[in-house]
């Protein structure tokens, strides 16, 4: 007998965008549960939704190329995001630094493909200038430093990256609420809300 292939389902822009919507507020929760409750774990939760949303990628064998798969251009597929500010340099080797908060929201958004290519660190390590890219950023937090993936050893590029990343993947993801016009302060308070009445709800309900 024999065999058929297994079919293949095509996800509709509806399913599309609910996935979407449920990795968003996978990155509100867990940016509520570093900021408020100071529970740092969530970073590495921030990290992996954030390459979902913005930079996932995938091999097409039939193809022989890299595809690219994030979620928002599923959604909107010319999406515009705000830039980072200007860099501070604070030695004379080059290392420079970008102000709390990275994004200049006074600025025109830009396309996301030149966003992820923006330069967000410069730090010298060993006479070496490294310089790293939100991209950069996002993939080696998400794929080396906890949010998919956990590497024993730490390339430099890595190393900087976890070092960094407890601050810089909460700005991050404000940057990504604030370009797609998602009030992260009042959905925070709406999700703060739901857990303590749904907490209420079970506690009463198991008495």
């Amino acid at each position: 007998m024999k065999t058929r292939k297994d079919l293949v389902f095509n996800r509709s822009n509806r399913g599309k965008k609910i996935k979407y919507d449920e990795a968003m507020t996978i990155i509100e929760y867990s940016v509520m549960m570093v900021e408020f409750f100071e529970i740092k774990e969530f970073n590495n939760v921030i990290a992996g939704q954030l390459r979902l949303i913005l930079c996932d990628t995938s091999w097409s064998r039939k193809e022989n190329r890299v595809i690219d798969n994030s979620l928002i251009k599923k959604i909107n597929p010319n999406p515009k995001l705000y830039p980072v500010k200007d860099f501070v340099e604070f030695n004379d080797k080059g290392d420079a630094f970008i102000p709390d908060g990275l994004f200049d929201y006074d600025k025109p958004m830009i396309d996301l493909d030149l966003w992820l290519k923006q330069v967000i660190l410069k730090i010298t390590l060993v006479d070496k200038i490294q310089e790293i890219t939100i991209f950069e950023f996002i993939k080696e937090s998400a794929n080396k430093g906890g949010g998919a993936h956990v590497d024993s050893s730490l390339p430099e590029k890595s190393f900087i990256v976890d070092v960094h990343s407890e601050r810089v993947l909460r700005y991050l993801a404000r940057g990504l609420f604030r370009s797609v016009g998602r009030d992260f302060e009042q959905r925070s308070l709406n999700n703060l809300s739901h857990l303590i009445t749904t907490f209420k709800e079970k506690v009463e309900a198991s008495e």
